[in-house]
């Protein structure tokens, strides 16, 4: 049973920023300290465990944690956490000045420009396995892997531990305003007496599924933290200033705004899947947040980890020592049959009626220079996403990152097997890997001008047979109805005059038809009548209409 009241992690909320008279007496102090230079990463590291965001972290781990971490994906006390906060400097300069460090000794920690960041209290320093870090934190020492390639080419050998006083937090820049630290959501929650909160992460501007899973959150829960990452290790991506844009956008027009918090949080992804997944739900416990949502593949990054993985890691820990129950959702579509975004949990439909929800899907139908649909994405958010996609445009090959075939794969699934959105099965599936931007096009444009009618026609169906007052039915369907089988009974009567006439053998069956012939046609078109009005027959009853007596080159002049 999850506690009534909540608690960061650890129990109390990390504060390591320096204030007041404590700040400048360091900044006088680090005239006269040892430097190293830090990167952009470290940077936003010391700042999340300064404010709190990565309690109980009060500074970079030791041996003991460290090894504890990757074994277990605990502290050395047993408290859960799976990515450990590590700071290896680099750089012949940087190395000089650590191997030279004593334990108890501070240390400035300052930018390339000098520009002085934090405090590090040095206290450990311990030599890490490059391989070892890679395989248990990312399951894998591949170098495709961003996290792994991450640890190769930034990190050093030694690793130095100790805790950190940050002197003064960085500048956002246009991410400022969407600045909460976390001793400030929990008072805003409190304020907005929200007992329930479920928070929301997302490196991808905002589609209807993820507008879908916070919704069905929202149903059940007070209030909705939005905590879009604005750092990523991913070349090609929605640049972050966009996707904060494109959040307002879709909140101004589609939730209600007294339920919705919404703050950025910097923080790198290392792309774990699993473990970070854990981390982050963590992280969103420090912010005050009771519940976290995981959706499929969380963190992850192409093939590396099974689509669900970071949903069935949850199950290695306890939800009491957790702290913050998941709330875990399958992939989501929309579904032109039911008329709503869906899972396979509540929708009985085949792939022939689904809107799929692919990230680089999306990504790719902008390069290619196309609004996605509106059961994809709100135009709202489209406008302003498209202006922030990296990178723009396709490449000389006139393809995206992607092929056509497999955007079309990624958001429109029925075009594959199915003749069309809601429609009856191709004989022979299309192979995406053969698909032009035709085919794109031609899959977008069926989206566009059928999603939405599918089950439009059911319900116009159910009405003209259904109202009983027909005050509000359009009548020409019923007329057109009526005249369809006013006709059919005229030619079904021509040719039972037809056949009274009809020989039993003909000298030019080419020019005249015999009695067998003739009756055919009868039968045929009787039991066109019969099904006039009536639900459709299956393609293959319907081959019966089509037929001829001879060798269809026999016809040719």
């Amino acid at each position: 049973m999850m506690k009534k009241v909540q608690t960061p992690v650890g129990g109390k909320l990390v504060d390591r920023l320096l204030r007041g008279d404590a700040k400048e007496k360091a900044i006088q102090e680090a005239k006269n300290l040892p430097a190293l230079i830090i990167d952009r990463e470290i940077a936003i590291q010391l700042e999340m465990i300064a404010t709190g965001v990565l309690s109980p972290h009060e500074g970079f781990v030791g041996k003991a944690d460290y090894q504890s971490i990757l074994d277990r994906g605990r502290l050395a006390d047993g408290t859960p956490w799976t990515l450990p906060p590590t700071f290896s400097p680099v750089g012949a300069e940087n190395e000089k000045v650590a191997s030279g460090l004593q334990k108890g000794e501070k240390v400035a920690l300052r930018e390339k420009d000098g520009t002085l960041i934090a405090i590090f209290h040095f206290k450990e320093r311990f030599k890490q396995d490059k391989e070892e870090r890679a395989q248990k934190l990312f399951g894998t020492k591949d170098k495709a892997h961003p996290g792994v390639d991450n640890i190769y080419r930034n990190m050093g050998e030694e690793l130095l531990a100790g805790p950190i006083d940050l002197v003064d937090r960085q500048n956002w820049g246009p991410f400022e305003k969407y600045r909460i630290p976390p001793a400030e959501t929990w008072k805003l929650f409190e304020t907005l007496k929200w007992k329930t909160v479920v928070a929301f992460q997302t490196a991808n501007p905002i589609h209807r599924g993820h507008e879908y899973l916070q919704k069905c959150a929202l149903e059940i829960l007070d209030g909705l933290f939005i905590n879009p990452i604005v750092e990523t290790t991913r070349r090609a991506y929605f640049r972050n200033e966009f996707r904060l844009k494109a959040y307002e956008a879709a909140i101004d027009n589609y939730y209600p705004k007294d339920r919705v918090v919404l703050a950025a949080l910097r923080v790198t992804m290392n792309y774990a899947g699993p473990k970070e997944a854990i981390l982050h739900a963590l992280i969103r416990r420090n912010f005050g947040c009771t519940h976290f949502i995981v959706g499929r593949d969380h963190a992850g990054f192409r093939d590396f980890y099974d689509p669900y993985a970071s949903q069935h890691i949850f199950d290695d820990y306890d939800p009491e020592e957790l702290g913050i129950a998941p709330l875990f959702f399958q992939e989501s579509f929309f579904c032109t049959r039911c008329g709503n975004m869906a899972s396979s949990k509540t929708c009985p439909h085949g792939r022939e009626f689904q809107i799929s929800m692919s990230g680089t899907g999306i990504q790719d139908i902008i390069r290619y220079g196309y609004v996605p649909p509106k059961e994809i994405m709100r135009p709202e958010v489209t406008q302003i996403a498209s202006q922030g996609i990296q990178p723009k445009g396709v490449g000389l090959d006139g393809k995206a990152l992607k092929g056509p075939g497999d955007t079309v794969k990624g958001l429109f699934p029925f075009y594959v097997s199915h003749y069309r959105l809601g429609g009856y099965p191709r004989k022979e599936k299309i192979d995406p890997a053969k698909m032009t931007l035709h085919d794109l096009e031609t899959a977008l444009l069926d989206a566009r001008e059928n999603a939405s009618r599918i089950y439009e026609d059911i319900y116009d169906e159910f009405t003209h047979f259904f109202d009983v007052s027909r005050n509000v039915t359009a009548k020409q369907k019923a007329e057109a109805l009526a005249e369809a089988i006013r006709m059919q009974e005229g030619l079904v009567k021509t040719l039972e005059e037809k056949i009274q006439i009809a020989e039993e053998t003909v000298k030019d069956p080419f020019m005249y038809q015999d009695k067998e012939e003739a009756k055919r046609e009868l039968e045929v078109a009787k039991r066109i009548l019969s099904e006039i009005g009536k639900p459709l027959p299956h393609p293959d009853a319907l081959k019966e209409r089509v037929w001829n007596p001879f060798d269809y080159t026999d016809y040719s002049i």
